[in-house]
């Protein structure tokens, strides 16, 4: 081969690298959780839209995703994050994002882009973009860290945000002062169609594998931490179980909290009312068991676990936080109650199952709603439009 036919296929390799638009979505915890729920929907269908995936996240939240990331062609970069500031993992994200090309970073929550938006900016990355989950846990407390100051500096190298929710878009706006033009909302979805409404024989045979009779059953679907209230749900069942006493609550999920909340439990005299299920992959199976569906969270963005519930037709008791009410409206989708209220939670909880009409017709506008509004087809299409307008090609790019 000459040697002008060797430089120009390496040019066009080079220019067929260039149009490749490359997504790098970058995840900080360790924990898989709404966030990275969330992460994981847009990897696994964004080539679709002329997009391809990559991923730089803890090895040990890799692992946990792996299946669906195999599946889906997603390139990833296992990163162990010492620190916010950690200087060997900045260079080999540098190495990765100048190798691979990468035309946008995507930063789920702050961490992640303190963590990566400079480090895009000397890769010379075409645009950095930051999805809001909702307020922070780290940050729940005084001085430096809840000042937003440092945010506000990273800020100035975010061309975009996504708030899951408009309440994530109040806190952007108010907290973070993010100019609203550089926000675009961009609600949550899930997969509506495995979440149907279980029918009556197989409602029975999901009970029974639980070991469940006809009881009434409730179910927490969440972290065992801080956030998500459980300390407060556990007061409530005790006060529920004075009427109820064959009452059962299921809590599925695993957290630093397991002991603590076991203790209250026992404490309470409701040890054997209580069962902690630890991480599940059932979770429709779960639905289908459940009476009714209960998120006491102290905050939240705009959690996934409401939408699959009221897909799945059941009635919800949650808290009134943060992007909670876009999904659970009170008296129409479901039941609102004030954050760390046990008296308020129990009574709401006591409410629908003394009223199977009026939980039942919840249920029903709940399944409605989050079809018509929360499908993760739409939450997919419309980061991909974003994206396109990101690497200058509009919205008809989306579908390139």
């Amino acid at each position: 081969m000459t040697k002008v036919a060797s430089e120009s296929l390496n040019d066009a390799a080079r220019s067929d690298d260039r149009t490749r638009r490359r997504v790098l979505h970058l995840l900080t915890g360790t924990t898989f959780g709404g966030a990275e729920e969330h992460a994981l929907s847009i990897l696994t269908a964004i080539r679709e839209f002329g997009f391809e995936p990559c991923l730089a996240a803890p090895p040990t939240l890799i692992a946990s995703m792996e299946p669906r990331l195999s599946a889906a062609g997603v390139k990833c970069l296992p990163l162990e994050f010492s620190s916010r500031l950690d200087v060997l993992t900045g260079a080999r994200l540098l190495r990765f994002l100048r190798r691979e090309n990468i035309s946008i970073l995507h930063c789920h929550l702050f961490t992640a882009s303190l963590c990566g938006a400079g480090v895009a900016r000397m890769a010379g990355v075409g645009s950095v973009l930051e999805t809001c989950h909702g307020p922070e846990v780290w940050r729940m407390g005084k001085g430096l860290r809840a000042s937003f100051w440092v945010d506000r500096q990273v800020g100035r190298m975010v061309d975009k945000y996504i708030a899951v929710s408009h309440a994530a878009e109040r806190h952007l706006v108010g907290n973070k002062r993010v100019p609203k033009s550089k926000i675009r909302v961009i609600h949550n979805g899930r997969d509506l169609e495995r979440f149907a409404p279980a029918n009556a024989n197989r409602r029975i045979a999901t009970r029974a594998a639980l070991g469940l009779g006809d009881e009434p059953v409730i179910l927490t679907m969440a972290r065992l931490d801080d956030q998500k209230g459980h300390r407060h749900l556990i007061d409530a069942i005790a006060l529920v179980a004075r009427r109820r006493p064959q009452l059962v609550a299921l809590l599925a999920g695993e957290g630093p909290l397991e002991q603590n909340l076991r203790a209250q439990c026992a404490a309470l005299g409701i040890a054997e009312r209580v069962r902690f299920l630890g991480y599940r992959r059932d979770v429709p199976e779960l639905f289908e068991a459940a009476d009714i569906v209960v998120l006491p969270s102290l905050y939240e963005g705009l959690p996934l676990v409401a939408i699959e519930a009221l897909a799945a037709g059941r009635p919800m008791v949650a808290t009134e936080v943060d992007g909670t009410p876009e999904v659970v409206i009170h008296e129409r989708t479901g039941l609102l109650v004030p954050p760390a209220n046990p008296v308020a939670l129990a009574a709401a909880i006591e409410r629908l199952l003394d009223e199977p009409g009026l939980a039942a017709r919840l249920a029903s506008e709940g399944r409605k709603f989050v079809h018509e509004n929360f499908a993760v087809r739409r939450q997919i299409e419309q980061t991909a439009a974003l994206y396109s307008e990101l690497t200058g090609l509009g919205r008809e790019g989306a579908a390139a």
